[in-house]
């Protein structure tokens, strides 16, 4: 059997499916051929439909159109019959010589298939798949692949809800998570259920209608673009890019001046808008239409409020009136003068009594009359304010409360039958504006100090402190963020600098060292070669001398110095015999003495040579040996003295080569410290710029409101916007900018709807939960999708112009594509990066590169202007399933199926060290911003802050199952995961409180969110 054929059948029935590394199982110590079963069959068998599916699920693996190995591919009749490097592995009609049924078989002990230490727990074939793969042969194999027909899809499995993949956008607003084949988004600030993104498709009418289904299979990638608007989904095939709604105004009505006062009805029907000419309008708060508009009062009407039931309107004024109209008739109902301008009125929760406090310092509290006859009665004077009362509002909660506040800066909450304050806090500054929370538990307040405050009703304990614009603190924190980062490369650029001018210095004093050397071994080499030259001339005239000598005294000399040798080696040889009483001794005895008698013979023969011939013989000989040992010693040196020479001017072009790129490495670090004081000079103004705006964006707060539903505050002012805020913790949701002038009024409506006035002379409504939507889907989810199978990773670059995909056919090959985001149009494809499937994607902060792990057990960086590989990062053993990058593009950080994570240094491909503890598949993992730490989850349930030591920083507890996915906002604030367990937690980054648990069917979490 060829060696060839043995190699390509050691890997036949490599499994394709990818799978969750488990255990190996016992393997039994020896394997008996497996019966081949007779089968019925009506007609021939079809390879396409019978045969094809037990190659893909144990052969294809290893013998596919990209991976063919032994050049043996077994996806058509005809590549099987064409063989690979052995020849044909079937011969039609001959079973029994068909390599690959007996190896199956395991009819040749030295072909059983499949391998019994394999890696991807191939299992031997059946009985009856092995009487199909026989009788598919005797036929004559053949048949012919047709294609693959519409997929069949099925309902997903009840209860199936694992989170394969989660997400958050930079700002921390919005948290994805996929469960099954549907998507949830939550706004986290406020903890709620926002979206259950639906493709339209699936809201067919009738009973198979799908509302909250986002994909036909499970979704296995999120990613939001950098602005947070865009959400990437990936799943079997496809892609689809969900958009979230800009939130634009709605104008309402038509201003006849610029508003100063606004007010909803409870029951969100109407909106009543008081302008800078003393008019009042009532409007049907869901057409915009004016239902009534009337000259109200002689002066500026600064507050409006509706009764309980919406049935009337409480009007105060300028000219110290106070007035309760029909709602929407706008007819006068009751009214009254009081001693002072009227700057705020309330109604009580009975809707009997109303509050009014104006420039006096007097809240005062009145009866309406019985029937509508008569004024408005005064029952009750609460003084106390140090100034002005500038607002009211009553506690919804408890009928007897109203909270007013002042321009002395204080906040009183009273009880209006007793007179008593039961509640006093300070502001900041002069109050403009206070409100209560509709279940009475918290209380804010704006005013002119820029800012406005959260209270807790019970005790007084301030909340938060509400200020500026939330854009413009992101943007300054993420100024400070890369103000830091530029300071930091400045600072590893200059020890890199230091570090190649040392080395340089080394390099420059190696060659100086170098050409020294080169200097002496040249000398010395001259100078052996001619005491070698000089030598070897030496013996030519030695050999002369003696060529010139009598050829008779030669003759003689030579035949005594052979006789005296032979005679030597005769009597040792005779004397160890005799020693030994060996049987020749005698023998050898004789023959010495013989041998010593030649000897004598010779040198009596050579002395009856005249004495001077046999002086000038041996003289002759003499030189010519000491000529002979000088030419061998001054070539020895000679040859030593080439090679020191050739080593010398290696030494010469290494220590030259080297001494150019030290000087290379010391330019290209003075230009990496000019580029990085440029960007730390462009982040030193980007920063300025910043902290002017933020800055800026700190105006007076003139008006606030809280929304019916208890979670969100709104606050307005003189910067022209509305801006709102989590009540439970104060930290900033959304920011509507739509006016040219100070806000002056909120008020919430219905249906997650807020209307603003301001001195733009502009009514404008928003809508403050705006959908997801389906903008377009990238592939078809069928056969002839431009994506082979499922899309394992999303990632948009950091531009937000392109989106990564990740995925490919596992076992046969590794799929990258880049798509444009705005449209979906196909960009270009990274060919032959990874032989498996890709698990993860991360794009370098410059956009330059693109990193992947994938099932092949690599990591690898790809150079995308050019498409070529540039690093490979080999250390894992088994699938990596995460990658991201530093914000320096020099480390890279990998999370492995080996239970281990890995950093990596990207310029030489070194592992710089291994973050292990996990006693599973580290899952996931992802850089924190500009920082040197990584959140790290894993197969255990665990979530980490580990930092670049591999030291635990941080544990977010909470998990009880396997951990899929996990996310981090580039500050580090926040910290989001899910998994198998199917709750999709958020934690605290910086502390590892725990914020929300959202459950799979669940709107809220369990308790009100903490996010700070």
């Amino acid at each position: 059997m060829k060696h060839g054929l043995k190699t390509l059948l050691l890997s036949l029935f490599a499994l394709a499916a990818w799978a969750r590394a488990e255990d190996a199982a016992p393997k039994p110590a020896a394997r008996v051929p497996i019966p081949i079963a007779r089968i019925k069959h009506s007609g021939p068998v079809d390879f396409e439909k019978e045969i094809l599916p037990l190659l893909k699920n144990n052969c294809l693996a290893c013998h596919n159109q990209t991976k063919a190995k032994a050049d043996l591919i077994l996806e058509t009749p005809q590549a099987i019959l064409k063989g690979g490097e052995s020849g044909p592995s079937v011969v039609p009609k001959r079973p029994d010589k068909s390599l690959i049924l007996r190896a199956a078989a395991h009819e040749d002990p030295d072909l059983l298939m499949p391998p019994r230490d394999n890696k991807v727990a191939a299992v031997n074939f059946t009985p009856e798949q092995l009487g199909l793969l026989k009788l598919w042969i005797d036929q004559g194999a053949r048949g012919q692949v047709r294609g693959t027909g519409p997929i069949a899809w099925q309902p997903l499995a009840a209860g199936l809800n694992p989170i394969f993949a989660v997400a958050l956008t930079a700002d921390g607003q919005f948290a994805a998570c996929s469960r099954a084949n549907q998507i949830f988004v939550y706004h986290v600030p406020s903890g709620q259920l926002v979206s259950r993104l639906t493709d339209p498709q699936f809201l067919k009418p009738g009973p198979n209608s799908r509302p909250g289904v986002a994909h036909r299979d499970l979704v296995q990638s999120l990613a939001f673009s950098p602005d947070g608007r865009l959400l990437a989904s990936g799943s079997y095939r496809e892609v689809k890019l969900w958009r979230r709604a800009t939130v634009l105004p709605k104008p309402v009505g038509v201003a006849a001046s610029p508003p100063v006062a606004l007010a909803a009805s409870p029951d969100g029907k109407w909106l009543a808008i008081a302008g800078e000419d003393h008019r009042l309008r009532i409007l049907a708060a869901t057409t915009g239409k004016v239902a009534k508009e009337w000259s109200a009062h002689t002066g500026t009407v600064h507050s409006l409020a509706f009764s309980p039931d919406g049935k009337k309107l409480l009007s105060g004024a300028a000219d110290q009136s106070l007035r309760v109209w029909t709602v929407p008739e706008g007819k006068l109902f009751t009214q009254t003068n009081t001693a002072a301008e009227v700057h705020a009125v309330a109604w009580l929760p009975d809707g009997q009594r109303a509050a009014s406090g104006g420039a006096d310092k007097v809240i005062r509290v009145w009866q309406l009359p019985e029937k509508g006859r008569g004024p408005l009665a005064l029952i009750k004077e609460l003084p106390g304010h140090a100034g002005a009362v500038t607002s009211l509002a009553a506690n919804p909660a408890d009928g007897e409360q109203i909270l007013s506040g002042g321009a002395d800066g204080s906040l009183r909450l009273w009880n209006v039958t007793t007179g008593a304050v039961v509640r006093e806090v300070k502001h900041a500054g002069p109050v403009t504006a206070v409100a209560v929370r509709g279940d009475g538990l918290r209380f804010a307040a704006a005013g002119v100090s820029n800012s406005a405050a959260l209270w807790e009703t019970k005790d007084g304990r301030q909340v938060a402190v509400l200020q500026g614009d939330r854009y413009a603190r992101e943007l300054l924190a993420a100024r400070e963020r890369m103000a830091t980062f530029a300071k930091a490369e400045i600072e590893f650029h200059r020890a890199a600098l230091k570090t190649a001018e040392t080395n340089h210095v080394t390099v420059l004093a190696r060659v100086q060292k170098a050409a020294e050397t080169g200097t002496n071994t040249a000398k010395a080499h001259d100078e052996k070669q001619k005491a070698f030259a000089a030598a070897t001339a030496t013996r030519a005239a030695a050999e002369q001398a003696l060529a010139e000598v009598s050829p008779d005294v030669k003759q003689a000399a030579d035949a005594s110095e052979a006789a005296e040798q032979a005679s030597t080696q005769a009597e040792a040889a005779a004397k160890n015999a005799k020693e030994k009483k060996a049987a020749d001794a005698d023998k050898l005895a004789a023959d010495s003495e013989a041998k010593a008698k030649a000897k004598a013979e010779a040198k009596a023969a050579l002395e009856k040579l005249p004495a001077e011939a046999r002086t000038k013989l041996k003289d002759t000989k003499d030189k010519l040996a000491a000529a002979a040992k000088s030419v061998a010693d001054t070539e020895k040196e000679f040859k030593r003295a080439e090679l020191n020479q050739d080593n010398a001017g290696r030494e010469i072009a290494a220590a030259a080569t080297a001494a150019k790129n030290s000087a290379a490495t010391v330019a290209a670090s003075k230009t990496a410290i000019e580029t990085a004081e440029a960007q730390q000079k462009l982040s030193e103004t980007e920063l300025a710029a910043a902290r002017t705006a933020s800055a800026a964006a700190e105006q007076p707060v003139r008006a606030l409101a809280f929304a019916p539903d208890h979670l969100t505050l709104a606050t307005a002012g003189d910067d022209g916007a509305v801006h709102t805020w989590s009540v439970e913790t104060g930290v900033a949701c959304e920011v509507y900018s739509g006016h040219k002038g100070g806000v002056r009024a909120v008020a919430f409506g219905s249906g997650a709807t807020l209307w603003s006035g301001a001195a733009d002379g502009r009514v404008l409504a928003w809508a403050l939960q705006p959908g997801w939507t389906l903008e377009r889907a990238i592939g078809s989810g069928d056969a002839a999708s431009p994506l082979a199978d499922r899309v394992n990773a999303v990632r948009f670059s950091p531009d937000g112009l392109w989106l990564a995909t990740g995925g490919g056919e596992p076992t046969r090959g590794g799929e990258i594509k880049l798509w444009q985001a705005a449209d979906g149009k196909f960009v270009r494809e990274l060919k032959n990066i990874h032989s498996d499937a890709v698990f993860a994607l991360d794009f370098s902060a410059d956009g330059k590169f693109l990193a992947s792990g994938a099932a092949d057990k690599f990591a690898k960086v790809v150079e995308l202007a050019s498409g070529k590989v540039v690093k490979v990062l080999e250390g894992h053993t088994h699938h990596v399933l995460g990658v991201s990058w530093k914000r320096d593009g020099r480390t890279l950080a990998t999370a492995g199926a080996d239970n281990v994570a890995k950093l990596w240094n990207v310029a030489t491909g070194e592992r710089r060290k291994n973050i292990e503890g996990a006693a599973k598949e580290v899952t996931a993992i992802s850089y924190i911003g500009v920082t040197d730490q990584t959140v790290v989850a894993s197969g255990d349930g665990q979530v980490r802050l580990v930092n670049e030591k591999a030291e635990t920083v941080r544990a977010f507890a909470g998990a009880t199952d396997f951990v899929n996915a996990v996310a981090v906002t580039p500050d580090g604030r926040l910290v989001a995961a899910g998994g198998q367990d199917s709750v999709f937690r958020v934690w605290q980054g910086g502390t590892g409180e725990a914020l929300a648990a959202f459950g799979p069917l669940a709107a809220k979490p369990a308790e009100p969110p903490k996010v700070k």
